[in-house]
């Protein structure tokens, strides 16, 4: 059985009719007439079709279907999904099915969505994108970050309040920095046994090829006089190297298989196009997980929809995100780079409380990042508008879509010209993307460590302000006293610096977000990390007995 005859079957069923013309069969597939009679073959050797070669002028070529066909594709159906697997199983919603039986097999991988509870306790959960890389340094979306911090540990673990000894037990100072001591015993996922020359390869590695260069700077060097003991030179305070320590990008990766071998509570043990599978992992830092498996599918936007709008889907948690959804100046590739009259023309036609009104998940007006801290900052006076083209780009979800069509009518009304275009997530920050915007809609969700989270996205190249900013040497200055500032008043420099993004009109914040989380009830009370997932480790399984 495959995608063609089933298209074929549901044309003949949509002209009711149980035969089709071999010309009808070709137009419907999209595939050459010497392919299909190849498939056409194959379906008559198995018996559930025949075939009749035409002969002679007007006469053609005819394709019949069984009369039981339908019987047999439902039992096809039924056979084949108790021993296909969930990424194949979500693969069949592509095809042309006759109604009935999408609603049959849609209900089935539903009805498989959730907790599996058979030899193994198994979490089975869809997603409508295809998962990133989970290597710590290429991070910059929150579900990423989400699972590679159950597939990673850190020397230390930001809990929002504190910082908390994790793969590092004790850290002391010393005249050139600081000493960390390892703990013993700890496994990587390959079997291989935690020292610290692990712990000095991957900071090393960061140091010198990841992506938060200014953030992780103050670090100049790691190295590892014994076993267990790792020395980082430095000049930085204690506070700050072991907030920094417990950042995502800072996770211990096996040399060899950077992303993909840690010491977490999950080993990653498939990452495909179609799913991502975690497996639990017996010999962790922390405590086994309950769960066996966890697994996320790749499914249709359209199909995730439906599933996540069923009945049983009654825990809803409203999570306020920090960070906000903003409109992005290209200050390295379009025109508006040397003309701040324009920008300032643009932010002063930009109505934001009229993104609000538009529901949802826009929560509140956004005047900074940091929603509880959120305040008007006075403008200019309006510039002149502009008659060049403004290229205005959106992701392709409904949301962006609203959004950006708002901007647009916005902009339109101050006497701008503009054209909007769809990005990918994945080619946002890829030069060719850049080179054909002047505008960009874009949303930050700060996470882990606030404070830094701020500092990152400003600096970061991960970072989509991060990367067009770098080059704004009064904003620069202004980041290198962070450094020389107590991190207790950090907050001041937050202000003054949004205020400095505002005034030199270079970003514009649009709204805050609180996000709705549902999820199926028979999760009960889900722990949420701090990004506003499931925690995977703390989720569990009522045993049927």
């Amino acid at each position: 059985m495959n995608a063609k005859l089933v298209a074929i079957y549901r044309y003949a069923l949509q002209a009711d009719r149980m035969d089709v013309t071999l010309r009808q069969a070709v137009e419907v597939v999209g595939y050459s007439e010497k392919q299909v009679k190849r498939d056409i073959k194959a379906w008559e050797a198995v018996g559930w079709v025949t075939y009749q070669a035409g002969k002679g002028r007007g006469h053609e070529s005819m394709l019949r279907f069984q009369s039981d066909f339908d019987e047999t594709l439902q039992a096809w159906v039924v056979t084949s999904f108790s021993e296909a697997t969930m990424a194949q199983a979500a693969k069949w919603l592509e095809w042309d099915w006759p109604p009935a039986l999408r609603e049959l097999i849609q209900a089935r991988i539903w009805n498989r969505f959730g907790f599996e509870q058979t030899e193994e306790d198994r979490f089975i959960f869809p997603r409508t994108r295809t998962l990133e890389s989970l290597d710590p340094l290429d991070i910059h979306i929150a579900m990423e970050a989400s699972l590679s911090r159950h597939v990673f540990d850190r020397l230390f673990e930001w809990d929002g309040t504190t910082v908390q000894p994790s793969l590092a037990h004790h850290m002391e100072e010393t005249p050139f920095g600081f000493r960390c001591y390892i703990r013993k015993g700890v496994a990587f996922h390959n079997g291989m046994t935690l020292t610290a020359k692990d712990v000095v390869y991957s900071l090393s590695r960061l140091l010198a090829r990841g992506k938060q260069v200014w953030l992780f700077a103050p670090i100049d060097w790691v190295d590892s006089p014994a076993p267990y003991v790792v020395d980082l030179y430095t000049k930085a305070h204690r506070a700050y190297i072991e907030r920094l320590l417990a950042q995502t990008p800072a996770s211990v990766t096996y040399e060899g298989a950077e992303g993909i071998v840690g010491t977490g509570p999950f080993k990653l043990e498939k990452q495909s196009g179609d799913v991502v599978r975690l497996r639990a992992f017996e010999r962790g830092l922390r405590p086994r997980p309950s769960l066996d498996v966890v697994e996320f599918v790749t499914f249709s936007e359209a199909d995730h929809a439906k599933w996540s709008a069923r009945d049983d889907h009654s825990v809803v948690k409203w999570i306020a995100e920090a960070g906000a959804r903003y409109l992005m100046f290209n200050l390295q590739h379009s025109w508006l780079k040397e003309d701040v009259t324009a920008r300032r023309a643009i932010q002063r036609a930009i109505h934001k409380q009229a993104f609000v009104e538009l529901g949802g998940e826009r929560h509140q007006v956004a005047h900074g990042f940091f929603p509880e801290t959120s305040r008007p900052i006075p403008l200019d006076e309006p510039g002149r508008s502009s008659k060049r083209p403004l290229r205005l780009l959106h992701l392709p979800f409904d949301v962006s879509t609203e959004d950006a069509a708002l901007v647009a009518s916005q902009l339109r009304a101050a006497g701008f010209i503009v054209e909007t275009e769809t990005y990918t997530l994945s080619c946002l920050l890829q030069e060719e993307t850049l080179r054909r915007a002047d505008l960009i809609l874009c949303g930050e969700m700060m996470s882990e460590d606030l404070d830094l989270a701020f500092l990152a996205f400003l600096t970061s190249e991960l970072s989509l302000v991060g990367k067009l900013v770098a080059h704004e040497t009064e904003l620069r200055t202004m980041m290198d006293r962070y450094r020389q500032t107590d991190m207790s008043t950090w907050p001041l420099l937050h202000r003054e610096v949004e205020r400095y993004l505002t005034e030199s009109a270079l970003v514009i914040p649009l709204y805050h977000v609180e996000r709705e989380r549902s999820f199926p009830s028979f999760l009960g009370d889900v722990p949420v990390d701090i990004f506003g997932h499931p925690r995977y480790d703390q989720l569990w399984i009522r045993p049927s007995v």
